[in-house]
C-alpha cells in the first residue's frame, strides 16, 4: 500500500459523519451545514494550538450538543 492509499483512505474516513472520539464534529458539522472534513481540520488545529483550553470546549460540546435542537426556520 502505497502512501498516496493511506491518505486518501485517511481522507475518505474524515468526510464521513461516523464519530471519532465523542463525535462533536460530526455533531457540528450536521447542526450547522458544514464539512465534517473541514470542521474536524479545525477542530484538530484547535486542539494542537491550545490543548487544554480546545480538550475542555470538545468535551463540554460532547456533552451540550446532543440535548441542543437544531432552529427550524
Amino acid at each position: 500500500m502505497s502512501s498516496l492509499d493511506s491518505l486518501s483512505g485517511y481522507i475518505e474516513r474524515m468526510k464521513r459523519p461516523d464519530s471519532l472520539v465523542c463525535g462533536v464534529a460530526a455533531m457540528m458539522a450536521d447542526k450547522f451545514d458544514w464539512s465534517c472534513l473541514w470542521t474536524r481540520v479545525i477542530w484538530a488545529l484547535a486542539v494542537v494550538m491550545n490543548p487544554g483550553l480546545g480538550l475542555l470546549i470538545y468535551f463540554v460540546l460532547a456533552l451540550v450538543l446532543p440535548k441542543w435542537q437544531k432552529s427550524g426556520y
